[in-house]
């Protein structure tokens, strides 16, 4: 049975999703739930509980009363941030929810902005030749993350 291991950088629109079936990195993509909902019946390796880890983005563990270290950054600067930020919390829980309901694992990680920008480092380290935004590749980090935890289980045992 293949260890499926899913990435997600939480976002109010479309949560950055990548799929790692047996080490390797298959799937990258934009999807809202409905489509993970859709991503997760379709693949082609059967997904159940006991074979697919979801990694999140721990979006819920930071504040979202925003503080830019500007301080002059204007208010409404600093309310719209805070906005966007309780609304990528609100789609965390929602997605946790949903996996909730389906008894599959989840694994929260501190925020990173590993792989963000740095796109080469990110083809580098996954093999990933295709399109990638900054949503993407931060979900193929927290994948990556998993991917790690799994190897050093592993090697404990």
């Amino acid at each position: 049975m293949s260890k499926i291991i899913i990435g997600i950088d939480p976002d109010s629109k479309a949560h950055g999703v990548a799929v790692y079936v047996d080490g390797k990195l298959e799937i990258l993509r934009c999807c809202n739930l409905e489509e993970i909902l859709c991503l997760i019946n379709m693949h082609p390796n059967p997904m159940t509980k006991e074979n697919i880890e979801f990694h999140i983005e721990d979006v819920c563990a930071i504040s979202a009363a925003f503080n830019a270290r500007d301080r002059k950054t204007n208010i409404n600067v600093k309310l719209k941030m805070a906005q966007h930020i309780g609304m990528c919390k609100q789609s965390q829980i929602e997605l946790e929810r949903f996996l909730s309901h389906y008894n599959i694992k989840i694994v929260h990680h501190k925020i990173s902005k590993m792989w963000k920008k740095d796109k080469s480092q990110f083809e580098k380290v996954t093999g990933w030749t295709g399109r990638s935004n900054e949503d993407t590749r931060s979900a193929a980090y927290f994948g990556f993350l998993g991917l790690s935890l799994i190897k050093k289980l592993e090697n404990s045992i």
